[in-house]
């Protein structure tokens, strides 16, 4: 079996328009619960909160997240059984994901029991951490090199909890230059969210721990049909449908 492991924020926490239909479990897929340590079927709504603080966090209002799409299509396409484990929250910078952060304590702590829990069930040929992240980083207009230094710093944390044989990108998609309650021109928040894409670029090129999935984010998120009319900067169900097969092709061809 595979380990999947998801973080991020609130697109990979999961924020879409309303809970998927139909909404079948996924064949040969599970994910992995904290707060009661067990295994159930992987379906939609993935994730948990945990602390009432909502440290980590299930996906928003009990809708669609990628997950779902993404295992589906790895498992068909590598024909190996995946445990899930969803460690999200939104509105969070990757700063905020450091070591001595809430956020990492207790993704850390999910993802430790998870693996366990996994190697209860059998052998883990590979774990894979799967990040969708940087809107925030945009929005408090975080530089390119700093945002750059906080994700290899980040990724590095991890690594010194746990064994994963890659750190997986899904390219963040435009979020500034969206948000209309932010201020400046068009291509002044622009300018923010390239900055974050460039750094996600350059973790790539220059880290061998780093793998870009998909590059679909910055396409989808150009146009509003795939954005949840409720809530501008975040992907309806269909657009995660998307995202989520994408990303799988490129993980089931490491």
């Amino acid at each position: 079996m595979d380990v999947l492991i998801f973080g991020g924020q609130s697109n990979m926490q999961g924020q879409t328009e309303s809970l998927p239909f139909p909404n079948e479990p996924v064949h040969g897929a599970l994910e992995y619960r904290y707060l009661r340590d067990e295994l159930i079927s992987l379906q939609h709504p993935v994730g948990e909160d945990v602390r009432p603080e909502k440290w980590i966090a299930a996906a928003s209002g009990g809708n669609g997240s990628l997950v779902p799409a993404l295992c589906r299509e790895y498992v068909r396409l590598t024909g190996r059984e995946v445990i899930a484990i969803h460690a999200a929250r939104g509105s969070t910078t990757v700063a905020e994901w450091r070591k001595g952060t809430q956020h990492y304590y207790y993704a850390k702590k999910k993802i430790l029991a998870g693996l366990e829990k996994a190697r209860q069930q059998g052998t883990i040929e590979h774990v894979y951490y799967v990040w969708l992240q940087g809107e925030s980083d945009a929005y408090i207009e975080t530089p390119e090199e700093e945002y750059l230094q906080s994700l290899i710093g980040y990724k590095n944390d991890l690594k010194s909890e746990f064994s994963f044989d890659k750190f997986c990108l899904i390219k963040v998609g435009y979020f500034a230059a969206l948000a209309g309650w932010i201020p400046g021109s068009v291509e002044e928040k622009t300018a923010r969210d390239v900055a974050i894409m460039r750094a996600q670029e350059r973790a790539v090129k220059t880290d061998e721990d780093f793998v870009m999935l998909t590059r679909l984010c910055p396409i989808l998120s150009k146009d509003e049909k795939n954005i949840n009319p409720y809530c501008v900067g975040h992907y309806n169900n269909a657009a995660m449908e998307l995202i989520g097969n994408d990303a799988a092709k490129a993980l089931a061809s490491l």
